[in-house]
């Protein structure tokens, strides 16, 4: 008997109208200096959505969880991870990270 996949837990993981923005330019990130860029090499289970499992990694990498949270404010929103760049094929993707999100206050350079 074939395997049922559940519905339910690829919907909840497209989280991408919160953690993902493509229309954020590179070059405009760069020059307002208020994120930290990383590029990542990924390739999604089959069957899911890159762009839903690239904001899934950006939330779970920075504000986000896996069950539903009622206590989330503005604050928290504000500094959301952010895909603004994939390309399925190669399996790219970016992430933009709020400075804020980094703990400044680590003496020996760690942080920073």
């Amino acid at each position: 008997m074939p395997v049922r996949k559940s519905v339910t837990a690829r919907k909840a993981l497209d989280q991408s109208s919160r953690y993902a923005d493509l229309s954020l330019d590179e070059a405009t990130l760069i020059k307002n200096g208020k994120h930290v860029l990383v590029a990542y090499i990924m390739k999604p289970k089959a069957g899911y959505d890159y762009l839903a499992t690239a904001a899934h990694f950006a939330a779970e990498s920075s504000t986000g969880t896996n069950v539903n949270v009622c206590t989330t404010d503005d604050f928290t929103k504000s500094v959301d991870a952010l895909v603004y760049y994939i390309d399925p094929d190669s399996e790219e993707m970016k992430i933009a990270y709020p400075n804020l999100l980094f703990d400044r206050n680590i003496i020996d350079g760690r942080g920073m």
